[in-house]
């Protein structure tokens, strides 16, 4: 009978708080701490324009929806709680404060890896950024996968392949979708 009621003011809950530890790191740093997550919901905007390449440090990427990610000069891994319960994610950022990507924990990440991502990463300030905003959501693609890593002729590669997902792990991207007004997983 009040089902709706459940559901009426989703957007305004969505974060009623949430923590943001920022790091300066180098993108071989952050390719070898996604290489160890397993399974990942990844935003990534749809058309994005040529990366900052000049320190990718020996990087490489196998798809073009992962070369903005060469880019990242600071990461913030945030902390929330929401109506749907905990939820973690880090937003990878340019140098001049331009949001790459977006990388969400799910019950099928490797919990440790994540928890020790950037252990060696430098703590920094914040820079001068603003998160993504709604139209910046529904802007990117949203795809469950999982992050591979490897090296080739003294390069890292960073690539991507489909994640082997539970119904669970459905289920939270799927809420995280919904509550961020993503466009369908891909």
């Amino acid at each position: 009978m009040f089902g709706w009621l459940a559901t009426f003011g989703v957007q305004s809950r969505a974060r009623s708080s949430a923590t943001t530890r920022w790091m300066a790191l180098s993108p071989r740093t952050l390719f070898e701490g996604l290489g160890q997550l397993g399974g990942v919901l990844y935003l990534a905007p749809r058309h994005a324009g040529a990366p900052d390449v000049a320190d990718s440090s020996g990087c490489l990427v196998e798809c073009a929806e992962l070369a903005p990610l060469l880019g990242t000069r600071h990461v913030g891994v945030t902390c929330a709680v929401t109506a749907e319960g905990p939820r973690e994610w880090i937003d990878c950022v340019s140098g001049e404060g331009g949001t790459l990507g977006r990388v969400y924990l799910l019950p099928d990440t490797d919990y440790l890896a994540w928890d020790g991502l950037f252990a060696d990463a430098l703590p920094s300030l914040a820079p001068s950024c603003r998160p993504p905003d709604r139209a910046w959501l529904r802007a990117s693609r949203a795809r469950l996968l999982c992050f591979t890593r490897r090296r080739m002729a003294g390069f890292t590669v960073l690539g991507a392949r489909e994640a082997p997902i539970s119904s669970l792990g459905h289920g939270v991207a799927r809420d995280i979708a919904i509550s961020e007004s993503l466009p369908a997983l891909g």
